[in-house]
């Protein structure tokens, strides 16, 4: 979002994995209009943090489509969602702990976040260089995927909770993640980067 507020420019960030970080964000936070919620010492800002999720989401889309799309780079960026969404749609309806349409949707969400990195992979490996920027919001990315894993380490050993879903889908996301990084490293390298 700062990337595109500051350069007013969307170059190098992939719309697509935006559109899929926004379902994956939309699937996973519907327990918001769960009248089952309890509530929590901290309900009211887990709720709100959940709402500010999907909209600061839905605006990046907005803005990559819309304000920005001048500088968005539809000939690179032409990754199929389809080929990513339809097989987390079938994973999850078969992997989901629970046959409820909110726990399905759910682990959907968890094995798509998995693989939402993917056309943004797609497109840095069709550039030729990556600027500061971008940079800054993948790695946080990656750093947010590593504290998750640590959280399920945590989970376990203190709780006992073990998810095989968000294990498996923990460990794709890190493999795609690790190939991100190796991917900035080697333009970095080249002395490509602005």
């Amino acid at each position: 979002m700062v990337k595109l507020l500051r350069t007013k420019s969307c170059a190098n960030i992939s719309g697509k994995t935006q559109i899929l970080h926004a379902i994956v964000f939309m699937m996973r936070y519907l327990d918001v209009f769960d009248p089952h919620t309890s509530f929590s010492c901290c309900y009211y800002y887990i709720i709100t943090m959940k709402i500010a999720y999907v909209l600061l989401t839905l605006l990046t889309v907005y803005m990559i489509y819309g304000p920005y799309k001048k500088t968005y780079d539809r000939e690179n960026d032409t990754m199929y969602n389809e080929f990513l969404v339809v097989p987390c749609i079938v994973l999850a309806t078969y992997q989901s702990s629970a046959c409820f349409p909110m726990e399905i949707l759910w682990t959907f969400s968890i094995f798509l976040e998995a693989v939402a990195i993917i056309p943004q992979l797609d497109l840095l490996y069709k550039i030729d260089y990556v600027d500061n920027y971008t940079v800054g919001y993948l790695v946080p990315l990656g750093l947010y995927r590593a504290f998750y894993m640590l959280n399920w380490v945590y989970r376990y050993y203190y709780e006992g909770f073990y998810n095989a879903a968000s294990v498996v889908a923990g460990l794709v996301m890190a493999v795609l993640f690790a190939l991100v990084f190796v991917r900035l490293y080697l333009l970095k390298r080249r002395g490509r980067r602005s």
